[in-house]
Order: C-alpha cells, then structure tokens, then sequence
C-alpha cells in the first residue's frame, strides 16, 4: 500500500481492503467502490460528531479493522488546525536541519532562555538501550548550548511517587527566573500529566512553558492488566525481587489506577502540550514489538505498548510519527528532537506575541 497522510509518505502493508481503500482511494477524492465509501463516511461522520476517545476508535476497529481505524484517528488528528500549524511547523524546521543548509545552530536570544528538565521513563537506568533516559537528545542538546536536566525519579517507582519527585524538581527551580520545559516518556508521561495538574497549583507551574508528552502512557496499558492478575503476578513479584526492581511501578500502570487518577488530572491552560506520538499501521510492527501490538490488538489503535487514543491530553496539539513504534526507533530522532523543541518554542513566542 502507498499513499501520503499528514505529510508522511506510506508504504507498508495493511491489514484489509477498506484500509488499503482509504489511503489510496478515499483520502486522495477517488470513489471507486461506493459501497466502501459510504462505510467510511458514517465513519468520518462519527469522528466529526463527537469527541475522540477509545470507545469511539475501537468501534472503527471492531466493525472493519485496526489499520482503518489507526489511518482515520491520524487523519482526524491532521486534519485539527492546531495540529497542522505545529506538525508544518516541526517539519519546517526538520527540513532545514536535514536539508542542504544544515541549519544546527540556535539563537542564543530565543532559545537559551529555557531550560529542559527530561522526565526518564521505566528502568532507564538498567535498560537505556530503551532510550528512555532520553541519553541521545541531552547530549546533542547539551552540545548546542541548551541546558537540560535529567529529573532522577526511581526507574521501577509507582507512578505518584516519581509524580512528587517531578513536582519537588518543578518547584525548586520556581524562583530561578527559569522557564521551564518539561519533556516525559512512556510511563513518566503519567507522572508529568499527575504532577502538572493535580499535585502542584496553577501558580507553582506558572515558570513551566509547555510540556512535551513523547508517547505517553498516559491512562495506563492492559499489559500492566495481564501481568498483575493472578497467577502471572506471582512469578513477577520474584523476577522483580531477584531484579531489585519495586512492583509497584508496573502496579501504577493498570488501567484501572490510571484512568482513576487521570479524572482528576486539570493541566493549566498556560502551558502548551504537545503530544509526540507514535502510529504504526501493522505492518510497521517489527518483531521486538509484536507480542505487544497484538496483545493490546482487540482494545483498538495502539503503538505497541498503550493505545493510542489514550496518550492525548485534551487540549493539546499532537505531532504525529507515521510508521514508527513505541520506542521511535529511527536513524534521525536526535534531529528530530532538536527539530520538536525549536517548534516548541517557535509556538511559546508566537503565542506570547498574540497575547
């Protein structure tokens, strides 16, 4: 299959007619099969009516298939104005770092006002290989002169617990004249989302500009679900112990604690967030990452580890990968990473000018 979405080109293999259909045919304006387009417009008509949450995206998947469902969540998302301003944006300014010109450096005026504190996710201290110590983009940011902060939360902790360490993190620097970015993935995009808007006041985040959710677990995963019923909990609890890891970091990750926590999640408005997110068609899905995919398969839309409707904070604008998976292995993310942060802070200004 072939086609172009959010300004990223296909080319993979999906797994049904209608999906094929859709990028090929139906986005591009060709009804060559009337019967398959109108199934797809009391699709759109759906989306269009309402808010996008799980139930609605897994209705698309159970009714036709997860590839369809995956390209019309991606498509809804681009389509969102705010979302086109900040993926043209991310892509203007990758363009100009991989182009010709090469343009690397940062202006110092701009950019060396902010500093970067990096939320690590689960045990990046014994897996980086992962990157959830974010170990590639602090060091190429180190090197253009930004100044970033690894926070040190527990790399196997509960959830509120690394929540408190991110808030402590947070308001020790409030009186620095700072203005802060805070960038959390995987997992520590639930501890960011619990200690923005629940643990600190809008006043104790007013020096945080944006916070930067990169594939963010953000209402748990049904992986946490399986491994934490009896019996297989069991034999987790040794594995963790002979590990040295704490349990209660993946017991924080069950749908069930999260979703409960995230309903009295309320991020204040002054901070820009910006979603960074993963969305592999099936296809795409390489062996590492497969068991996963298809475990959470029947829940809807996923990147191999949460789904995908479940990352978004409401409000936000999200800035979508095409083709990759949860762990955004690509040759250019480092690149990408400078490319994100300079769209974030081309939004900071632009916004501080409108008002």
């Amino acid at each position: 299959m072939q086609g172009e979405l959010a300004g990223h080109q296909i080319n993979t293999t999906v797994d049904s007619d209608i999906a094929r259909y859709y990028l090929e045919r139906y986005l591009p304006g060709k009804n060559t099969d009337p019967e398959m387009h109108r199934r797809i417009d009391e699709f759109h008509a759906r989306l269009q009516g309402g808010e996008i949450n799980r139930d609605t995206i897994a209705h698309i998947a159970d009714s036709t298939s997860l590839d369809l469902a995956t390209l019309m969540l991606a498509s809804h998302l681009s389509g969102q104005e705010s979302n086109v301003r900040m993926q043209a944006s991310f892509a203007e300014e990758l363009d100009g770092i991989l182009g010709p010109q090469q343009r690397l450096s940062l202006d110092s005026m701009r950019y060396g006002a902010y500093v970067i504190l990096f939320a690590p996710g689960w045990l990046y201290r014994s897996d980086p290989r992962t990157g959830a110590d974010f170990g590639q983009q602090r060091n190429i940011l180190d090197r253009m002169g930004i100044r970033t902060v690894l926070i040190e939360t527990e790399e196997s902790g509960a959830v509120e617990r690394n929540a408190v360490i991110i808030a402590e993190e947070i308001m020790r620097r409030r009186d620095r004249e700072e203005k802060l970015i805070l960038v959390s993935t995987s997992k520590s995009g639930a501890e960011a989302a619990l200690a923005l808007g629940t643990y600190l006041t809008p006043e104790q985040t007013a020096h945080v500009r944006a916070w930067v959710n990169v594939g963010g677990v953000i209402q748990g995963t049904q992986l946490a679900d399986g491994v934490m019923r009896w019996p297989q909990r069991w034999g987790l609890r040794l594995y963790f112990w002979w590990k040295g890891w704490d349990i209660a970091g993946l017991a924080s990750m069950t749908t069930d604690v999260r979703r409960a926590s995230y309903e009295i999640v309320r991020i204040p408005d002054d901070i820009l967030v910006v979603n960074y997110m993963a969305v592999p068609l099936s296809g795409d899905i390489s062996g590492g990452v497969r068991g996963r995919y298809q475990q959470l398969r029947p829940y809807g839309p996923n990147d191999g580890l949460t789904l995908l409707a479940d990352e978004m904070i409401p409000g936000s604008v999200t800035v979508l990968e095409l083709g990759l998976d949860h762990f955004f292995r690509d040759p250019d993310i480092e690149w990408k990473t400078v490319a994100l942060f300079r769209a974030v802070v081309k939004s900071l200004v632009s916004n501080q000018v409108s008002n």
